[in-house]
């Protein structure tokens, strides 16, 4: 940073293992495939559903210390979810029918799907 004093180191994560998976896991959703897919309008009723549907994975939210804009992974039927703070949501699936059924329970604009 151009101001030397405003730079500080900020955790992510408690440990370097973890931002190992995290990248690992991020990366996965990124990917330029069929099986991918991107909610941004994700509202509270949306994050409720998700969290009726789904089981949410013992991974800690993160960054640390910020409990309400925390990004949060969890794992639907055959497919794999981060909830980026109810501000978007990243889904890939094992399969495309997989895909489609999280879609169909999660209401939106999904960026990829051409249903």
């Amino acid at each position: 940073m151009a101001d030397k004093a405003a730079e500080r180191w900020e955790n992510w994560l408690e440990r370097l293992s973890l931002c190992f998976i995290e990248i690992v896991l991020s990366e996965s959703l990124q990917a330029e495939d069929e099986r991918c897919d991107f909610l941004s309008d994700f509202d509270d009723y949306g994050v409720e559903l998700l969290e009726q549907n789904c089981t949410r994975l013992p991974f800690p939210a993160y960054p640390m210390g910020e409990q309400e804009h925390s990004i949060r992974w969890f794992l639907g039927h055959n497919v794999l979810l981060s909830d980026d703070d109810a501000v978007a949501l990243l889904a890939r699936g094992r399969a495309e029918a997989a895909l489609d059924g999280i879609r169909g329970l999660l209401p939106g604009d999904w960026l990829n799907d051409f249903r």
